[in-house]
């Protein structure tokens, strides 16, 4: 039997029911003020579950991983590398694309793409600068 809970303050001449929902119906709209309408609140039995395991959790969410590689090549299009940029810069605008590519990871990759002749590097360390052939 589902039952049903109302309370009415009437400035300060609180009426509250409880009961049944035909009972709580029937003093409601014997006090409720010019009919007005009155919330009342059902009140469900909570949902039994039999014994047994609980359902699988599903398989995770694996993220689409982008290669340094690819985005290296994407910025090279882009024309990001018509003028000299050092490692700094470079590692901003791709950790900016793709947080999860590394110092190694980014370093490996202008390393490939020196080795496909797509970049040119001058200088030596910290002092290093990646650009476009023609523009070396």
């Amino acid at each position: 039997m589902t039952e049903a809970r109302v309370f009415i303050d009437l400035k300060e001449g609180v009426i509250e029911l409880e009961g049944p929902i035909e009972f709580v119906e029937k003093y409601i709209a014997k006090y409720a003020p010019g009919g007005a309408a009155v919330q009342t609140a059902v009140e469900k039995p909570a949902a039994r579950r039999g014994p047994g395991r609980p359902p699988k959790a599903g398989k995770p969410v694996r993220k689409k991983k982008v290669s340094c590689d690819k985005i290296v090549a994407d910025l090279t299009a882009a024309g990001f590398f018509g003028q000299e940029r050092g490692f700094g810069a470079i590692k901003s605008e791709m950790t900016a694309i793709d947080p999860g590519c590394s110092d190694n990871k980014i370093r490996k990759a202008l390393k490939n793409a020196i080795a496909a002749g797509k970049l040119a590097s001058s200088g030596a360390g910290r002092g290093m600068k990646y650009a476009e052939p023609a523009a070396i």
